[in-house]
């Protein structure tokens, strides 16, 4: 069980810097370790934040010191212990214990030991205590402020915080100028990789990817992109003649996408952030994908005007609907995040309003929160400048389950396709 000391001191970096990105924290320390234990530090590090209410609910049910008076160690100790214990079942209890208490400082063992060993022996008083949870914040570790948000699209409340708060499954595309869709399929029969195959989409959907990554992700055979995401391309490809516009395009997943898609396009994918373009920028050498040219700036005032007949404008904004492989941002997101994010989502629209004419836009965020879909959306609908498209017809062939917005479509969880949440929204801005 060497991993739980790697897990540790991730939560506690985590802990002691709860502003920062817990997928970068975690993928700076695995690239520097490089652990044989990496999957299981990952998902250790993802479970206990994904369960972080819950696990210390149980805490305070079993201690007899108040959680803000145990120190943040202990504490992170304790929800690591009782994730392997009560949800993990993954290792026998007298090991998790005893290995448990060997990180734990001398004055620390015998509480930290009591605790857990209590837990073990009253295995029913710990379900019991799970089972009457009622708040739904402590029950999916999760803000009321995004409980709120989510009730407004959901058509069951419930089962959606569940979908959130579970593992992601992981989506790819083949590369197509690398190897062909039906070649790749059978090295990955061939190598023992499971999979299963979304064929609208032509993507195949992965649980496990550490294998796959480790053997094909250097030859450039495929990229991750969630269904979510890829619908965006797949609509541009449908409504675009010539020249697309990619307003935030890095690190450049629907640019490629679409190339892949509608090879005969020209593609001007943008960034304001040089270090993200410059990773797009190598991939697409390495691919020899040159018809997709990059550039930086600030789109708010675009070095491209009037010049595309179709416009990707997937903005900045708070990632809500990626919880399940983005669980630090359930506690997260706060009013002053969403508002920083509205700022620059209408910043961008006005700019694209101003800019261009007789254009398709899809406006599109991996958001759920209405200050950042509907609400941005509204002064658009109400503009006689534009023309609001209906995208149902492909959303329906795709297997998309969605609400209907005043203006947009939110794409709801779905087991099928795995999806992201996320809000789209197309319309034409007239000459």
């Amino acid at each position: 069980m060497r991993f739980l000391n790697q897990s540790y001191l991730i939560l506690k970096t985590f802990n002691n810097n709860p502003e920062k990105n817990l997928k970068l924290i975690l993928q700076d320390f695995l690239k520097k370790e490089n652990s044989i234990h990496n999957n299981s530090i990952t998902r250790t590090v993802y479970e206990v934040i994904r369960k972080d209410n819950i696990l210390s609910h149980i805490v305070n049910n079993f201690s007899r010191t108040k959680i803000n008076k145990i120190s943040s160690s202990n504490l992170i100790l304790l929800k690591i212990g009782i994730y392997l214990l009560i949800f993990s079942k993954s290792y026998p209890d007298y090991a998790v214990v005893n290995e448990i208490v060997k990180m734990t400082s001398f004055k620390s063992k015998r509480y930290i030991n009591g605790i857990l060993r209590n837990i073990t022996r009253d295995r029913d008083k710990t379900e019991n205590i799970i089972k009457d949870i009622q708040e739904l914040e402590t029950k999916y570790s999760i803000s009321k402020q995004l409980i709120n948000n989510l009730r407004i699209i959901s058509k069951n409340l419930e089962k959606d915080l569940e979908y959130l708060n579970k593992e992601p499954l992981f989506h790819i595309r083949i590369n197509n100028k690398i190897i062909e869709y039906n070649k790749f399929k059978n090295l990955l029969l061939e190598n023992n990789i499971k999979f299963k195959e979304l064929e609208k989409f032509k993507s195949l959907e992965i649980k496990n990817p550490g294998k796959l990554i480790k053997k094909y992700l250097n030859k450039r055979y495929f990229y991750f992109q969630n269904t979510g995401s890829q619908i965006i391309s797949i609509i541009a490809a449908e409504f675009s003649n010539q020249y697309v516009l990619d307003c935030c395009a890095a690190p450049g997943t629907k640019s490629i996408t679409l190339n892949q898609i509608k090879p005969d396009l020209r593609i001007f994918a943008n960034d304001i952030n040089l270090k993200r373009i410059a990773i797009m920028n190598r991939f697409l050498r390495e691919n020899n994908l040159n018809k997709i040219l990059t550039f930086v700036s600030d789109i708010t005032n675009p070095a491209i005007k009037n010049r595309s007949d179709f416009i990707i404008l997937d903005a900045p904004c708070t990632s809500s609907g990626t919880l399940r492989k983005n669980p630090d941002l359930k506690l997260k997101i706060n009013d002053q995040y969403i508002a920083k994010n509205v700022t620059k989502q209408n910043n961008i629209v006005k700019a694209i309003l101003n800019n261009f004419s007789n254009t398709y836009v899809l406006y599109s965020v991996c958001s759920f929160i209405k200050e950042e879909t509907e609400d941005i959306i509204k002064s658009i609908s109400e503009n006689s400048k534009t023309e609001t498209i209906d995208i149902s017809k492909t959303l329906n062939f795709y297997g998309f389950n969605y609400k209907r917005g005043h203006s947009g479509f939110y794409l709801l969880p779905d087991s099928t396709i795995n999806n992201d949440i996320f809000y789209l929204s197309m319309f034409k801005i007239k000459s």
